[in-house]
């Protein structure tokens, strides 16, 4: 180990304390948490590993949805009038934005310890206030009259909430000894009569709220038992406390006071804080969109206090992080505020096994319910509280290593039933465990999770990949048309002026920005699990992309595998821009690739001759034999062509149909002999032909059915279509279908375009093939079939096993093994 990676790794431990130091001290002393604070951020610089530490913040939804806050805080600078002030407020928000830098100091196994401390802050804190209450200290304002210093109530109770919270979850459930469990009770005991000693009414509201959601959480399911605990415990300790704690009484007495008398009097603590309210509402009734910008809530503020309230003071906090956001950046900081919220959430929901989830949904609620009281993300303990305990109950469980040998799988579809991108790599997962490798997939967000690997999934940062992959969640849920298209307006509505300025300047496909956020997920993932070796596949750019990056930044060995060409020497559809852009992701993965691997060998050949460089080769997918063998034909009363798979553009059936009706109308005998069963999409070009030629009688449309129906379907067709574009890419390509055709003994007709590879494949093993854009070969050929089929001269082909998934497995393990930077 080098001297560079001892300090590293030397800082990183230091870290891990000075985090236990700032839990304890928060409470404590603001000068000692600031100085702990700078150096752990010292430390942190100094450990290094940004790009890890990023991947992880971007993974964990709270730090990632805070970002997005800090971000568009820093985007309200640009219509701010005052940027000084702007720049003020940003600075004022500095403790909440070393989220990031305490959640990668913060070790899993070391959560407890972090707390503890934080609870053992706490404790001294509490003691110091009840000595100050027995008179045997007092310091600055200090007194038996007044526990706190100045106005650190606003501060201390809020805390001293949480931490009750704590003291109680530990006892609870954290598996302790009977005389530890009584030790905590006694604690919590203390803390909860020190919250009536003091005077903080937010955190005694906070205190109320969290025992009564500690109830609900303690008798889970048993809804009847929670709401009597809560209706009864909870005001039977607010009553008791009332009418014990002359403190307490005094506070409750005074705010129901100022409330009362708010129209007559709002210069009152509480009635200030109403008015602020009031007169923020109306600064975001005005400015809804944008707000007022980033720094200029004091100046719009005193505008509209002059106006509305000028007996009352102006202020520069409305004591509401909720109406300081809303005035600030309209609506959508609003939105992306309570955003942070439902991340912790969404996250404590997703990650049940962790220990701590109890205590992952209480932060927020506590949190959501203080800041309806002051802007607490502002003030300076509670905003490095909000850091330090976001850090410590979100920190996920770093993955662990897998035994043996392990691939991470980079593609961008897996698990989406119907799609020939995903069926690919399904296909194939079984095959790889089988031969001892372990397959960690890393996907977009279209398919559902795979119950039976592991499966990290992340998402688009793009308007059109937004738009692709909220289409997909919707068709799963809203299975009625118009209920799909009114959700999809509604919440694609905001991005469509963004959607449109991407497809004018970079018109992609509408995952391209998947591989951003693919990438650092890789990069953690090959950090955690060591996987030998990187294999992008999928059919989409980005997934080779994010692989590059990985390879680049790990050294792992790397097989690409493009489904369909990257670039096409003719016929590009897409922009100038993007031509450039796939040629020089082709040259890269050709130069840093381990392999690059093609399905078709013309695509390789065009590819060597477009790079000149790079290790190349041919892997045929081939189908599943298993699959096979268990609907047996059997002849019916018409001759059964049958088509599968998806049709659009020049891949029709109007050549088909057009030589279909040259042969029933020259020999109308054979019309009663043929059907056409259309399996997946029916296109439109396709079905305006069968009307104009009349053909109705001899198409069904048995539209999209599922994978393993297909496969019976296929096994008991009479004869099996096969349909290429009449476009030049189709001589760089071998539809998926080709080799479950092979597999099924029946007779293939195919209609190809240019590709003398799959001509042959046809060819040699007994099928028929001609152009697809030769009306009178195929008219010729659909009339042999005919005359066979009535003569039952038309019989089975012996099944390929040549091309199967297996195979492929076989055939990609050793390439691999060829890498010279596989371990």
């Amino acid at each position: 180990m080098s001297k560079l990676q001892q300090l590293r790794g030397g800082a990183g431990q230091i870290n891990s304390w000075l985090l236990g130091l700032l839990a304890f001290v928060l409470p404590l002393s603001t000068s000692v948490l600031s100085v702990a604070a700078l150096l752990i951020l010292l430390f942190w610089l100094i450990e290094g590993n940004f790009l890890e530490k990023l991947a992880e913040t971007l993974f964990t939804p709270p730090a990632a949805a805070l970002l997005l806050y800090l971000a568009l805080l820093c985007v309200g600078l640009l219509w701010t009038a005052n940027p000084t002030e702007g720049f003020l407020a940003l600075q004022e928000n500095w403790k909440i934005a070393l989220l990031p830098v305490f959640l990668t100091t913060v070790r899993h196994e070391r959560r407890s310890f972090y707390l503890s401390c934080f609870i053992a802050g706490m404790t001294a804190a509490m003691l110091l206030t009840y000595l100050a209450w027995f008179g045997w200290v007092q310091y600055a304002d200090v007194s038996p009259a007044h526990l706190t210093p100045k106005t650190f109530h606003v501060v201390y109770n809020p805390l001293l909430a949480f931490a009750i919270y704590l003291v109680l979850h530990e006892a609870v459930w954290g598996g302790r000894s009977s005389l530890t469990q009584a030790g905590l009770f006694a604690l919590a005991g203390l803390m909860s009569i020190n919250m009536f000693l003091t005077e903080g009414r937010t955190g005694q509201a906070a205190f109320f709220v969290l025992i009564s959601f500690l109830l609900v959480q303690l008798f889970k399911k048993k809804r009847l038992q929670a709401t009597l605990a809560v209706c009864l415990l909870v005001p039977a300790g607010g009553a008791i406390g009332y009418l014990i704690s002359p403190v307490f009484q005094q506070r409750i007495d005074l705010a129901l006071s100022e409330v009362s008398g708010f129209q007559e009097n709002p210069n009152t603590s509480v009635g200030l804080r109403l008015q602020f309210c009031q007169n923020s509402l109306a600064l975001v009734r005005q400015h809804p969109c944008l707000g007022v910008g980033t720094g200029d809530f004091r100046t719009a503020y005193a505008e509209i206090n002059k106006n509305r309230s000028p007996q009352c003071v102006a202020t520069d906090n409305p004591h509401n992080q909720y109406m300081l956001s809303a005035v600030m950046l309209g609506l959508p900081g609003l939105f992306t505020l309570l955003l942070i919220f439902a991340a912790m959430f969404w996250q404590a929901s997703s990650e049940v096994d962790d220990r701590l989830r109890r205590a992952r949904l209480a932060f927020p609620v506590f949190f959501l319910l203080i800041m309806l009281a002051e802007s607490y993300l502002k003030v300076y303990q509670t905003a490095f509280f909000f850091a330090l305990m976001a850090a410590v109950l979100y920190k996920k469980r770093p993955e662990q290593p897998l035994p043996g040998r392990s691939w991470l799988i980079l593609s961008y579809r897996a698990n989406i039933p119907g799609s020939a991108c995903s069926q690919h790599l399904d296909d194939r997962l079984p095959h790889l465990q089988a031969k001892g490798i372990e397959p960690v997939l890393l996907t977009g967000p279209a398919g559902l999770p795979h119950p039976a690997w592991r499966h990290f999934r992340t998402v688009s940062l793009a308007p059109s990949g937004i738009r692709f992959e909220l289409r997909h969640f919707l068709r799963r849920r809203l299975h009625k048309r118009w209920q799909f298209k009114t959700v999809e307006t509604l919440l694609l509505l905001p991005v469509l002026p963004f959607y449109l300025l991407e497809k004018i300047v970079v018109n992609l496909e509408s995952e391209w920005s998947w591989g951003l956020l693919a990438s650092l997920r890789g990069l953690l993932l090959c950090s955690q699990l060591k996987p030998e070796l990187i294999y992008s596949t999928g059919g989409s750019a980005s997934a080779h992309a994010a692989a590059l990056l990985i390879k680049r930044w790990t050294g792992i060995g790397w097989i690409a595998e493009t489904q369909d060409p990257l670039v096409h020497d003719q016929g590009w559809r897409r922009s100038r821009l993007a031509l450039l852009l796939y040629k020089n992701l082709e040259q890269r993965i050709c130069r840093q690739a381990d392999v690059f691997v093609f399905l078709v060998r013309a695509a390789m050949e065009h590819c060597h001759q477009r790079t000149g460089c790079g290790r190349l080769a041919v892997v045929y997918p081939g189908a599943e034999p298993s699959w096979f063998g268990q609907s047996a034909y059997r002849k019916g009363d018409r001759c059964r062509f049958a088509h599968f798979g998806s049709l659009s553009g020049t891949r029709n059936l109007a050549v088909f149909f057009q030589a279909l009706e040259q042969v029933v109308s020259s020999r109308p005998e054979l019309r009663g002999l043929a059907q056409v069963d259309v399996y997946g999409s029916f296109d439109s070009l396709s079905e305006r032909e069968m009307k104009r030629l009349r053909l109705h009688d001899l198409v069904t449309v048995q539209g999209p059915v599922p994978r393993l129906e297909a496969i019976a379907r296929i096994q008991q067709a009479d004869c099996l279509l096969l349909v290429q574009n009449i476009i030049y890419f189709s001589c760089e390509t071998i539809p998926s279908k080709v080799y479950e055709y092979l597999l099924a003994d029946r007779p293939i007709l195919g209609l190809l375009y240019n590709n003398h590879e799959l001509e042959a494949m046809l060819r040699d093993n007994g099928h028929q093939a001609v152009p697809a854009d030769d009306v009178q070969a195929t008219a010729a050929a659909i009339a042999a079939i005919l005359d066979d089929w009535a003569a039952d001269r038309l019989t089975s082909k012996t099944a390929a096993q040549t091309w199967t998934v297996e195979a492929a497995v076989r055939r990609l393990i050793c390439l691999s093994e060829d890498c010279g930077t596989c371990r």
